[in-house]
């Protein structure tokens, strides 16, 4: 690979690809020494992918979610959005069980221990918030929104007792309820609670709207990608 190996990098391999639902491919890779990827601290990686073939391919880099991970066992699982095009979805509809990339960090922030959470986002965010289900107390409270496709596009999500998930759908009727609208309305409430943490990733225009409204509340408010961009 022709870019300098950042710090923290690792070559790790694809053992088995799994499709989870229409537009989202899981990848198990394999490697050597993975523990300090091993955090709840942070919860992303960044992939260094072939976008080539050849001796010396050309390499892409994008950030991923670590979705599980057994450091021991040599193992860890990341979830592709299946978009049009781009490195990561080519990546991971193109793998087979030996293909390589570079995996390097950990990066990107979890959550902050609170009561009170509110999580939201779309597809993209999808592999994160799953993952921030799992690691959340189980005595929270609080709400989780995600905008996706299809209801085909939903996976089963493990959340602590009092925490309630609702989905939208773009493709939904008109007068079905609207995820900003929602989440603009859930963002008003939870401000107001004692002991909260707000997390909200998806696409610029929708996630940078609420960064003023969250300043000095405890909270992440990040945008994974641009329409029209990466």
């Amino acid at each position: 690979m022709t870019e300098r190996k950042p710090r923290g990098f690792r070559l790790v391999t694809v053992q088995a690809s799994q499709r989870l639902t229409p537009s989202m491919q899981r990848l198990r890779f394999t490697g050597r020494d993975l523990h300090h990827f091993a955090t709840n601290d942070n919860l992303h990686v960044r992939l260094h992918l072939p976008v080539s073939t050849g001796p010396d391919p050309e390499v892409q880099t994008r950030y991923y979610t670590i979705r599980s991970i057994d450091a021991d066992a040599g193992w860890l699982d990341i979830d592709f959005v299946l978009h049009d095009d781009g490195p990561g979805s080519n990546f991971a509809r193109r793998a087979e069980p030996g293909t390589a990339c570079g995996v390097s960090g950990p990066c990107g922030l979890g959550i902050k221990p609170a009561r009170h959470y509110l999580l939201a986002g779309d597809e993209t965010a999808l592999p994160a918030i799953a993952r921030i289900a799992e690691i959340m107390p189980r005595h929270a409270q609080g709400r989780i929104l995600l905008e996706i496709q299809t209801p085909e596009d939903s996976i089963a999500l493990d959340t602590p007792q009092d925490v309630e998930v609702q989905w939208f759908y773009r493709h939904a009727a008109p007068q079905a309820p609207d995820f900003l609208q929602k989440l603009s309305s859930e963002v008003a409430v939870f401000k107001t609670l004692p002991d909260r943490f707000i997390w909200i990733a998806g696409e610029h225009t929708a996630v940078m709207p609420f960064r003023p409204i969250l300043r000095g509340i405890p909270s992440l408010c990040v945008p994974y990608w641009r329409r029209g961009g990466d």
